[in-house]
């Protein structure tokens, strides 16, 4: 038996956010937005991570996280996990939900002072 992307995605739900758990609310990588690719072929699976900010130091916890959950998946054989430093994460990148969950804690929204 072999899994698909929508199985891969369900499996990453179960990733939380180190930062996000920080404040309070529990959101997992795929609702924060951090799952920008997905692609599986025969057993192999790539998961492509953006980051919330580039210097992210809970990046190790959470590619290991991911490698552990998507590797119980029926079938998987490979995980391969790679981040893309450059993409630029926006709020707007995190399911409405999870946005507003997160809103209600963090009221204030993020200004950059130039």
């Amino acid at each position: 038996m072999s899994c698909g992307t929508d199985e891969v995605r369900g499996a990453l739900r179960r990733v939380a956010d180190p930062c996000a758990v920080a404040t309070g609310v529990p959101v997992d990588i795929v609702a924060m937005g951090l799952v920008q690719d997905v692609r599986v072929d025969s057993g192999e699976v790539t998961v492509e991570l953006r980051l919330t900010s580039p210097f992210c130091m809970q990046i190790g916890l959470i590619t290991e996280q991911a490698r552990a959950v998507v590797g119980e998946l029926p079938g998987v054989t490979e995980v391969r996990i790679e981040v893309d430093h450059v993409a630029e994460w926006m709020p707007e990148d995190m399911d409405p939900e999870a946005r507003a969950a997160l809103r209600r804690v963090r009221p204030l929204s993020l200004t950059v002072i130039s």
